[in-house]
């Protein structure tokens, strides 16, 4: 068995190099890592997770803690992060967790830190009372915790800017699709769509529709009833890009064009935005760049629990396409 002392040995450096390089560390210029990691692959390196979690006192797996499997958003940060657990030579874990099953998770699986995205305020809560224990945690997403690490996505600004670049293109009977029935403290989309719409003068409009992992039937369907019943209106701004999708689909079988009658925007940024007749306006989560946050805090924290709190705020962009734009 090929072993780190005899990785060190044939390229002359130090054993602690080799480990820090074959650990993701980040401390480790690239040049370094990658003939490190080349050398590693050429001698038959293989990692023994067993000996690595006695000797570090860890068990190499990451939490990734989701509220739901509905989201195609999620999906891309699990993809993303997963990439770079991976990398560092660790496991990723995902877990729909919500209120009632998050302390069964938790008690469980044995972890080395959690990474929480959008959680709900009993989530969050559960995870401050972790934070106290020392274990790392690190919020991601539109709902944090100030007394945990986080990265934050504001949507509010984003929101805004769409919102203005509708009501600014003409449109005035703008509806949101929408599945938050009030104004909640985390619920900058619906906010920032209702107070958009006041300050223009116009009547808030809401498409309500159930979270549901069949999102994009269901709204397909939808959207037919609520133009049957309540006529076209002249835009749609969605919570979501699957949300969109649906609806997209649901208006064109109907014979409604995109954007000659009813302009659409999506949240998220995902990729099947592109694939459209009509390329789908959307507001372009940061997932990526708060993926690579998230993680170099966490990792950040597990090297030193005595760091103060570390927080990162992101914005999405808008990517303004054909499906906004008035033919």
């Amino acid at each position: 068995m090929v072993t780190q002392a005899q990785i060190a040995k044939k390229l002359g450096v130090s054993r602690q190099l080799v480990t820090f390089a074959l650990a993701g560390y980040p401390n480790v210029a690239q040049e370094s890592r990658e003939r490190i990691l080349a050398a590693a692959l050429e001698m038959g390196y293989r990692p023994n997770p067993h000996a690595r979690a006695l000797r570090m006192k860890r068990a190499g797996i990451i939490a990734l803690w989701i509220p739901d499997q509905i989201s195609t958003h999620y999906t891309h940060v699990a993809r993303e992060l997963g990439r770079l657990v991976k990398h560092a030579g660790q496991e990723l874990i995902i877990s729909e967790v919500g209120e009632r099953d998050m302390k069964q998770v938790w008690s469980n699986v044995p972890v080395d830190g959690i990474i929480a995205v959008d959680a709900t305020k009993p989530v969050l809560a559960e995870l401050e009372g972790l934070a106290k224990k020392s274990i790392p945690v690190v919020c991601v997403g539109t709902s944090f915790s100030e007394n945990t690490d986080h990265v934050r996505v504001d949507f509010s600004p984003g929101t805004k800017e769409a919102m203005d670049h509708l009501i600014g293109s003409g449109y005035r009977r703008i509806a949101h699709a929408t599945f938050v029935r009030k104004n909640l403290p985390d619920a900058a989309r619906r906010a920032g769509y209702v107070k958009a719409m006041r300050e223009a003068g116009l009547k808030a409009e809401f498409i309500y529709y159930p979270l549901s992992e069949k999102q994009r039937p269901i709204t397909r369907e939808l959207i037919k009833e609520y133009v049957n019943e309540h006529g076209i209106p002249e835009a749609i701004f969605c919570h979501s890009d699957d949300v969109a999708l649906g609806i997209y689909r649901g208006l064109r079988e109907v014979g409604i064009s995109v954007p000659g009658q009813v302009a659409l925007i999506g949240c998220d940024g995902i990729e099947d935005t592109l694939y459209l007749e009509r390329q789908l306006t959307t507001l372009v989560q940061p997932v990526e760049e708060m993926c690579v946050a998230a993680w170099k805090f966490l990792h950040q924290r597990l090297a030193d629990d005595s760091l103060p709190h570390q927080r990162l705020f992101l914005e999405p962009r808008l990517a303004i396409r054909e499906s906004s734009i008035r033919d």
